[in-house]
């Protein structure tokens, strides 16, 4: 009888235990040895200006959002087809989201409904790369260049992933990632912020301390003092501990991940008459390969697949409720959105992850072709 094939299984291994344990030895939570290994690690492998490590993705877009002065009446676009953090930032400071269409073929931000959104009240485009697939950055440069904006990356999918010569998070102003554990690399829920502007780094330090200035005291034998707003936005201990094993084993992982997503790819893009397509990957560019995805033709077959698919003991899952027709998103401007709709009624993941098999993803490229064949 076949095993379950679950959707997701984070990558562990003995090193993570070891490496926790040594913090209870250190007798440091917070601040400690780890959060600044895994700060100099990041740093280096993705040529950045300035890395810290935060309490996750969405607290990373929220100090970009701060460090912008993003204020009431200002508007930040970004794509429909992600998830409520990247608008929550922007609610947060008082100012509007403004979605815009993705492409069909790769579901990034689509340039062309980007351009049509610009207005005076225009102060940031934040793009997704999604499935760890990178956006047409050279576009988006030219957009802020042009308009004058601040441009973000949302790099929740795609840590490592790079677009030409570059490492997706270091091209625009901020990169926010992600190391929740349905990610590529486990930190709990740790992430991290990369700060490529250098006029934003001096503040940056003082709001991830609370608003304090105590990361210029150094050896001063005085009090810190208030300076700015802030919180608690950096990572503890913990988690950055756990990031760094993982950290330690990147390219195993990367490797792993990568190696699924090509077997996938080159199996299911041959065979004819196919009920879906696949999303596409640019070779020009590195991905970071988090997500593997079909999008079927509309919504009953896509349910039809998943009932399917568990039948067989194997989980796949549909992905984002879009944000523009989500209850809270319809307060907000909408416009017509054809290919995130289409998106969203058509896309599944198969399962991508490190600890699956061999005879796994041969499993479940064989079910997958069997459902085609069936007349639905």
């Amino acid at each position: 009888m076949n095993k379950t094939i679950e959707f997701n299984k984070p990558f562990t291994s003995n090193d993570d235990k070891k490496y926790i344990n040594d913090v209870f030895k250190n007798n440091k939570f917070a601040d400690g040895f780890f959060q600044k290994k895994c700060e100099n690690f990041i740093k280096q492998k993705i040529n950045s200006p300035f890395i810290a490590l935060t309490q996750n993705c969405t607290s990373a877009l929220e100090i970009s959002m701060i460090l912008i002065n993003l204020k009431k009446d200002d508007e930040v676009i970004m794509p429909s087809y992600t998830f409520t953090s990247t608008a929550n930032a922007v609610l947060l400071r008082g100012a509007k989201p403004v979605f815009a269409d993705v492409n069909f073929y790769d579901a990034n931000l689509n340039y062309e409904s980007v351009k049509k959104k610009i207005n005076k009240r225009t102060k940031a485009i934040i793009v997704v790369h999604y499935a760890g697939n990178s956006c047409d950055m050279q576009k988006f440069v030219e957009l802020k260049k042009k308009y004058n904006l601040i441009l973000i990356e949302d790099c929740a999918h795609s840590f490592m992933g790079k677009f030409k010569n570059h490492f997706l998070g270091t091209i625009g102003d901020f990169g926010t990632f992600s190391f929740h554990e349905t990610k590529n690399l486990v930190g709990g829920q740790c992430g991290a912020i990369s700060i490529n502007n250098k006029k934003f780094v001096k503040r940056a330090k003082i709001i991830l301390d609370k608003g304090t200035d105590r990361a210029f005291i150094g050896n001063k034998k005085r009090y810190y003092s208030w300076k700015d707003i802030g919180s608690e936005f950096r990572s503890a201990e913990l988690p950055a501990a756990l990031l760094y094993s993982q950290l330690m084993k990147l390219e195993i992982i990367l490797k792993k991940r990568k190696l699924i997503s090509d077997t996938y790819r080159k199996n299911l893009v041959s065979f004819k008459d196919r009920k879906f397509e696949i999303i596409k990957n640019d070779i020009k560019n590195k991905s970071a390969n988090h997500v593997f995805a079909l999008i079927f033709k509309n919504l009953k077959l896509r349910e039809s697949f998943i009932k399917y698919m568990k039948k067989k003991k194997i989980f796949c899952y549909f992905h984002y409720y879009p944000l523009h027709i989500s209850s809270f998103g319809k307060k907000f401007k909408r416009t017509q959105m054809k290919n995130t709709d289409k998106i969203y009624n058509g896309l599944v993941r198969l399962p991508l992850y490190p600890g699956l098999k061999k005879t796994e993803v041969s499993r479940i490229i064989k079910e997958v072709k069997k459902f085609n064949l069936i007349k639905n």
